[in-house]
């Protein structure tokens, strides 16, 4: 896998999905073999540390400990290997944006023109969005499911509500927003390439779960509580055969229930999406029977 090193560290954690504690009615799923454990109870973990902003623990529980070696062996090879200084400059001109004294009166000046330029059309452009929405739910031509139509047609109302009732263009607001990630940026220490290349994957991971709070900080400004969301989450099994397992969550968004189904798959003894043990496992198995892992820095990833 190819990756830049700080996205590789800082961006692991996306895409296994949002949660809380578990609930009680989990006692209802079907139960796991000791051959094939709980498939509910694993994703509930990994979503517990995503809900808690723990990195490494969400990394570790995504990947199997082999691979989570041979994940750390490639990241402290990439980082022995010395910087050029168009990597120093990538960084400069992404991350390090962040981490600048001024960070935020910079982004600012690039922002407010756009916020300006904006209002205007923001009221014509929640409508025509909503009556997209409408549209897209309503028509026989749409792609959606019977099921989605309903969560969307649920939603609905509580989206509009939150649409209509909340000033994504204010200038203060966004310098808010801006002030709490910038400062968290600020507080990892990765001003530059070469900081980021002094410390292990683990601590990398650890300085980016805290920007990841400090995101979920900005966004709650906008009236949308990630962690809440999270809270609100219920896993269950719907059914285990052999390595194949099918688990249901649900969450609570804009008051309405949002439900989706994950095709998980057993390998060396944990469950993952078919995508991820693809990527994981098969994809490496293919290249002369050995998996390996490439970080890059800068733009060599792309080559």
């Amino acid at each position: 896998m190819k990756r830049h090193l700080l996205p590789l560290a800082l961006a692991l954690a996306v895409g296994i999905g949002i949660g809380g504690t578990i609930p009680s009615a989990q006692a209802a799923s079907i139960a796991a073999t000791q051959a094939a454990p709980d498939p509910a109870v694993q994703l509930r973990n990994a979503i517990d540390h995503l809900r808690h902003n723990d990195l490494v623990s969400l990394v570790q529980t995504m990947l199997p400990p082999a691979k989570y070696q041979m994940l750390q062996g490639a990241y402290e090879i990439k980082r022995n290997e010395p910087l050029s200084d168009h990597d120093r400059e990538e960084f400069a001109e992404g991350f390090g944006r962040f981490t600048a004294p001024d960070a935020v009166d910079q982004l600012m000046a690039e922002i407010e023109p756009k916020l300006d330029k904006a209002r205007p059309q923001a009221e014509g452009a929640i409508l025509m969005a909503l009556g997209a929405m409408q549209m897209a739910v309503a028509s026989p031509e749409s792609d959606l499911t019977d099921e989605q139509r309903a969560a969307i047609r649920l939603a609905m109302p509580g989206f509009e509500r939150w649409v209509k009732g909340t000033d994504f263009l204010s200038s203060s607001r966004m310098r808010q927003a801006l002030t709490l990630v910038t400062d968290a940026a600020r507080q990892t220490g990765l001003g530059t390439l070469d900081d980021v290349q002094q410390l292990p994957l683990e601590q990398v991971l650890i300085r980016g779960g805290n920007v990841l709070a400090a995101v979920k900080q900005a966004v709650r400004l906008y009236g949308l509580d990630l962690d809440a969301i999270a809270d609100s989450a219920y896993l269950e099994v719907v059914s285990i055969d052999g390595d194949h397992a099918t688990v249901r969550g649900t969450v609570t968004v804009f008051d309405a229930p949002l439900t989706k189904e994950f095709d998980l798959v057993l390998v060396e003894g944990r469950w993952y999406g078919r995508e991820m043990a693809r990527d994981v496992f098969y994809r490496h198995d293919e290249d002369d029977h050995g998996s390996h892992v490439e970080i890059h820095f800068g733009d060599e990833a792309d080559s």
